[in-house]
């Protein structure tokens, strides 16, 4: 899948989301992801089209999982990072 666009509404609400000033007509949140394991995974990243050490075990926000055939999702680490991961990475750990 190609990551040249990304949904603005949806990531303007993330962000609202994080930043704690997100209200009821900006939608729904975004649950939580961890990436599986321990230590780092290496991830492209569109932006920049270049790979990215990402730490295992840290929460992270989907952004667009894709057509349900596509083995990639668009993940934002709590460090800003947009950055590309295998749906096989990753779990959905929820609200905290």
């Amino acid at each position: 899948m190609s990551w040249d666009y990304i949904n603005e509404k949806k990531f303007k609400a993330l962000i609202k989301q994080i930043s704690g000033t997100i209200t009821e007509k900006d939608g729904e949140l975004v649950p939580y992801h961890a990436i599986k394991g321990k230590g780092i995974i290496w991830c492209y990243q569109p932006t920049t089209k270049t790979m990215v050490r990402i730490p295992r075990n840290s929460k992270i926000y989907v952004l667009d999982m894709g057509e349900e055939s596509d083995p990639d999702c668009l993940a934002f680490s709590s460090d800003g990072i947009v950055f590309v991961i295998d749906k096989d990475e990753i779990e959905e750990i929820g609200f905290n």
